[in-house]
């Protein structure tokens, strides 16, 4: 037969977890600022030597990465041959190579440095901590008017329309409105 009464080792780890579960709940639920949505200004300093404020006028695209991301990878080039077709009057791609060393962003640099995309490392996830980014790939449209336009986490084969729709109506609209 079964003792109905918990043991008071049982009630102690019960209250253990319900401690730090409130805990847990109280820290994310006030903890921060809030998150970044679209129609918002992004941080305006990207790197120590990038403010977003020199490319207004431009369609910005930010994309957190890193290279033993699988789908992140599939849309690097994505992001070049946009580059590339729109060229940096239009569109200027900054790829933030998220959490990897120093020697790894260096690596990194040094196979991409023909993509005419910007790299910025992010070894420390400072970057990425104020753009809210949790998963990869995570990406910021920011129009010509400054704010964020669209953001999209993950990615697949079918966001390329959707990509390139976005990107042409963002450079049809007036950067004033």
């Amino acid at each position: 037969m079964m003792n109905p009464r918990p043991r008071a080792g049982h009630r102690l780890l019960s209250l253990t977890l319900s401690l730090f579960l409130a805990v847990l709940s109280g820290a994310s639920a006030g903890s921060g600022a809030p998150k970044l949505k679209v129609g918002d200004f992004p941080p305006e300093k990207l790197a120590w030597n990038v403010k977003l404020a020199d490319y207004r006028g431009k369609i910005v695209i930010v994309t957190f990465w890193a290279s033993w991301c699988g789908p992140c990878r599939k849309e690097l080039p994505i992001l070049q041959s946009i580059q590339k077709q729109a060229t940096r009057d239009k569109v200027v791609v900054f790829a933030v190579n998220w959490e990897e060393s120093h020697d790894q962003f260096r690596a990194i640099e040094r196979a991409l440095h023909d993509s005419g995309l910007t790299l910025i490392s992010d070894e420390s996830g400072t970057i990425a901590e104020k753009y809210d980014v949790n998963a990869i790939p995570h990406m910021n449209i920011i129009g010509r008017d400054g704010r964020i336009a669209a953001i999209h986490i993950g990615y697949g084969e079918g966001e390329i329309p959707v990509l390139v729709d976005e990107i042409n109506e963002l450079w049809r609209q007036d950067p004033q409105s």
